[in-house]
């Protein structure tokens, strides 16, 4: 078995611009009775970083209350030619 150790780092401008993708999915995508949002290859959104780099968006999140502009995120993942990037979802802001 190979493991190849992969290093890409993005920049605080990078997370920001995902932070302001993740709510505009999260008020566009949510299903209005359960709240739940899941974003994933099939609606082929996508990312691009400061270097120019095209992401595929994996992003599950929830709603609690219609009215309520905050949401919780379970899942925030990027993926570019097979290689998936999953983040901690705290460093992301959870209200739109």
């Amino acid at each position: 078995m190979y493991c190849p150790k992969i290093n890409y780092c993005f920049s605080a401008d990078d997370i920001r611009t995902l932070n302001e993708r993740i709510k505009a999915i999260a008020e566009a995508y949510h299903d209005s009775e359960t709240g739940w949002f899941d974003v994933g290859e099939h609606q082929q959104l996508v990312f691009i970083d400061d270097n120019d780099n095209m992401f595929g968006i994996n992003i599950i999140g929830r709603f609690w209350r219609k009215d309520d502009p905050e949401f919780d995120l379970e899942v925030v993942e990027l993926t570019k030619d097979g290689i998936v990037f999953s983040f901690d979802v705290n460093i992301f802001e959870d209200s739109i």
